[in-house]
């Protein structure tokens, strides 16, 4: 009978250690899949720097949570529950579920303030940042510095501090934070992200010389041999925005022949086109696109390599065929590139260019036809309209998009000598005084300025002459009276009316259009004196029959026609 109660005792407590160590396993490999699911998305996350998460990610958090949930609510008195709570909270920051992560955190904070009460706090304070409250969420990671001594929670808490400010537009004391983040964190890779971000900052701000050093302390504590590689292709991009096109050439030359850096050689003989380019050398640079683009075919360095063809066709040699399919191939290379966008509005600048062309060419064969049915008025008038906007469209491509001012200079100055009455004299004028001050010729710039001011007194041309021209009193122009006008109006409407009836009195302006439209309107929606109405309304059609103010007086006088018309049968009856 002993040994039989001695057998029963020994037999529950094998079955008892046994349930013991069973439910500890249960727990313990329920946690490890916590952990697993967390490092997995971590390094995904890490790949990111800083772009949106994709759902590959998020769902790897999602897990963690599920998994850290097993153990937080069915056994919360295990050794792991401080630890799957913090798991779990991070899981919902990266989630950006905000709201459940700070009850987490507050949760551990409440639970186990000795182990996890800083880092609690951490976390919290970046949930301050996410909640659209920075300015206390710097001030509580300011409190934390001074309560810890553990580096990389400090590199840590400068690295978040610096996203802040960042996001706060501080970039300088953003740079300050992430150095301390660099200095303090013993883990290689992250130092070599902290250095990645530092010299992309420098570069923003163009201080290259800053951007190289940092660039050389991300190849320097990198493990991503892809990051290493980058950095040393940002360095020769660096020299080279340097001007120091040696040091740069050098650096090409001997990565070209290094078998070690392989991955970059498109890359890099892309960035030698592009010092070939700088130098002027631009014979030697088309010939390296020519080679990239047959080397590399169907990736973003051949549709680069054809966007930089284009460029000197179109800019350099003005072959516009060739360059209209140097254009054309970009997409065909690589729709990621960043130049597809460009070079679709490169074809679409070519197709104007030609378009205007034609147009002007088939003006030209009419004009040179003696067709005596074709009424010459008529003729003149369609053909001046054409050959003015077709002519200025030419001028404004040439001027700003091909970068060729001299060719441009000449279609403006066919405008004004060829077409002085036509809407776009004073718009090309303008545009001439410009373009001489860009290439510093004062002289002609003046005389174009002194033509828009007596011939275009009234325009908003002149009355930015005088407010800007540093060379010439100009003298005041009747802008002020349109201005006094506006402001007489809402106090006497009576005596402003008289204001606006003198402006109109004035030569064909700007101003006197503006005025003749408020006179009319005023009489036809306010005074309700349609007689009057039509006849300021009729004086905009007749002075200024192309102008944006006669369609809208068009209009109004078909409308007041059809009213006293119907007025006129109403009375008969």
């Amino acid at each position: 009978m002993k040994r039989s109660t001695i057998k029963t005792s020994l037999l529950l407590s094998v079955i008892i250690i046994t349930s013991s160590i069973s439910v500890s396993c249960v727990y313990f490999n329920t946690f490890y899949n916590a952990k697993m699911f967390f490092s997995e998305a971590e390094k995904m996350r890490a790949k990111k720097e800083g772009e949106f998460l994709g759902n590959n990610i998020t769902d790897k958090y999602k897990k963690v949570i599920e998994k850290s949930n097993i153990v937080i609510n069915n056994y919360p008195d295990s050794k792991y529950f401080d630890d799957a709570l913090f798991l779990k909270g991070k899981a919902h920051y990266y989630r950006r579920e905000y709201d459940l992560a700070e009850a987490t955190f507050r949760t551990l904070l409440s639970a186990n303030p000795e182990d996890y009460g800083i880092l609690s706090e951490y976390w919290l304070a970046l949930l301050k940042w996410k909640l659209g409250k920075p300015q206390p969420a710097l001030e509580y990671l300011n409190q934390i510095i001074h309560r810890t001594d553990k580096k990389e929670l400090l590199a840590s808490i400068y690295q978040s501090q610096a996203e802040i400010f960042l996001e706060l537009k501080q970039d300088s004391i953003a740079v300050s934070a992430l150095e301390k983040a660099a200095e303090l964190t013993k883990n290689r890779n992250d130092k070599g992200q902290i250095y990645y971000r530092l010299a992309e900052l420098a570069r923003e701000i163009q201080n290259y010389e800053l951007a190289i050093d940092y660039y050389k302390n991300v190849i320097k504590f990198s493990y991503s041999n892809e990051r290493i590689l980058e950095a040393n292709l940002k360095i020769v991009q660096r020299y080279r925005d340097l001007n120091d096109l040696q040091k740069a050439s050098k650096e090409i030359q001997s990565m070209l022949i290094d078998p070690e850096f392989s991955k970059i050689h498109g890359d890099l003989e892309l960035e030698l086109a592009k010092l070939e380019l700088t130098q002027n050398d631009n014979e030697a640079a088309v010939v390296t696109l020519e080679d990239i683009v047959v080397k590399y075919p169907k990736t973003e360095i051949s549709a680069e390599a054809f966007y930089l063809l284009g460029e000197q066709s179109l800019l350099n040699k003005r072959d516009f065929v060739k360059a209209d399919y140097y254009y054309k191939q970009i997409q065909r290379e690589s729709s990621k590139s960043i130049f597809n966008q460009q070079g679709k509005i490169r074809i679409k600048e070519l197709d104007k260019y030609q378009n205007s062309k034609n147009i002007l060419e088939e003006i030209n064969k009419i004009i040179s036809l003696s067709d005596s049915s074709i009424n010459d008025n008529e003729n003149e008038s369609i053909d001046t309209v054409k050959t003015v906007l077709e002519l200025y469209s030419l001028g404004e491509l040439e001027a700003f998009y091909f970068d060729q001012i001299d060719t441009s200079i000449i279609y403006f100055k066919q405008i004004i000598n060829g077409f002085p009455d036509s809407e776009l004299d004073a718009k090309a004028m303008y545009t001439l005084s410009y373009l001489y001050d860009q290439i510093a010729d004062t002289s002609q710039s003046l005389k174009y300025k002194d033509m828009i001011v007596k011939k275009y007194a009234e325009s908003e041309y002149a009355e930015h002459i005088r407010l800007n021209n540093k060379f010439k009193d100009y003298g005041v122009s009747r802008f002020a009276l349109l201005s006094n006008a506006e402001s007489l109006y809402s106090a006497n409407s009576d005596s402003a009316l008289i204001v606006y009836k003198n402006i109109a009195d004035l030569s064909n302006s700007e101003n006197a259009k503006r005025a003749l439209l408020f006179i009319a309107n005023e009489y036809n929606y306010i005074l309700f004196d349609p007689d009057s109405a039509y006849k300021y309304y009729n004086q905009i059609t007749v002075r200024f029959p192309e102008s944006e103010q006669a369609k809208i007086a068009k209009d109004r006088l078909k409308y007041i026609s059809i009213n006293k018309t119907e007025t006129t049968i109403s009375n008969s009856e």
